[in-house]
C-alpha cells in the first residue's frame, strides 16, 4: 500500500474513537471477531454507539475476521477496526460509493464478508 493510501486511515480503537470524536471519519470498518481480549468490549460498545449518535451518523459494518482486516491495511497482525479519513482524494468517488453501499446494508440489518 502507498503511503498516502495509509494515511487514509485510523487503525485501532483508540486512534478511531479519537478522530470519531473530531469529526475526521467517513466511515468505520469493524472485524467480525473483534471481542476478542485485546480488543475490550467496552471500547467497541462505545464505538458503535458514538458512531450511531446523532451529531456523528457514521456508518459501520462488521466484515471480516482481524488478521484479514490487518492484511488489507499492510499490517502483520490483526486489527479490530479500522476508519477511513474524510478529505479530498484520488479514492473519494469511490469511498462515497462503499459509505453509501453501507448504509444500505446495515439499514436491512445484515451482514457482509469481504
Amino acid at each position: 500500500m502507498y503511503y498516502t493510501e495509509r494515511n487514509m486511515l485510523f487503525i485501532g480503537l483508540t486512534d478511531v474513537i479519537s478522530s470519531m470524536e473530531r469529526n475526521l471519519v467517513e466511515f468505520i470498518v469493524l472485524a467480525e471477531n473483534s471481542t476478542h481480549l485485546m480488543a475490550p468490549l467496552n471500547f467497541l460498545t462505545r464505538l458503535t454507539k458514538l458512531a450511531e449518535i446523532k451529531d456523528y451518523k457514521i456508518p459501520y459494518i462488521y466484515a471480516c475476521k482481524k488478521e484479514q482486516l490487518g492484511r488489507a491495511c499492510c499490517i502483520s497482525t490483526g486489527i479490530s477496526v479500522i476508519a477511513i479519513k474524510i478529505g479530498s482524494s484520488y479514492f473519494s468517488e469511490k469511498i462515497e460509493d462503499i459509505k453509501h453501499t453501507i448504509m444500505k446494508i446495515t439499514s436491512r440489518k445484515l451482514t457482509v464478508t469481504l
